[in-house]
């Protein structure tokens, strides 16, 4: 008598854990499922970010024409002497001669005035 109740007790424990891991299981996965929508935003806003930035990046560098004063990512302030598909010419200083870069290299464009104007 004492023995059944022993195992019946038993197998009421084990059937309780059991259920109780299901529901920790459970837990889980309705955790999970926001994590992941959070991911998924992050990602896409992320990536929309880095488009506009590289669109306006583009747009600047396809603004800029003979004349136009920029800076380099080195630090280098010039003038655009000559402007090719992937590169320019650039003058650093009046008596050095000019030095060919990509355009990439190209932090900003510090006077924007002379690009429009040439537009014109």
């Amino acid at each position: 008598m004492i023995l059944e109740s022993l195992l019946i007790a038993t197998g009421n424990a084990a059937a309780a854990g059991s259920n109780a891991s299901q529901q920790g299981g459970g837990s889980m996965m309705s955790m999970l499922i926001p994590l992941l929508v959070v991911i998924v935003v992050m990602t896409f806003i992320s990536g929309r970010s880095q488009k506009k930035q590289r669109e306006k990046q583009q747009k600047m560098l396809d603004a800029i024409v003979k004349g136009t004063k920029i800076r380099t990512i080195g630090g280098f302030n010039a003038t655009v002497v000559e402007v090719g598909a992937e590169t320019v010419m650039i003058e650093l200083a009046d008596k050095m001669p000019p030095v060919e870069i990509v355009k990439s290299a190209i932090a900003l464009v510090i006077d924007e005035k002379a690009a429009d104007a040439d537009k014109k």
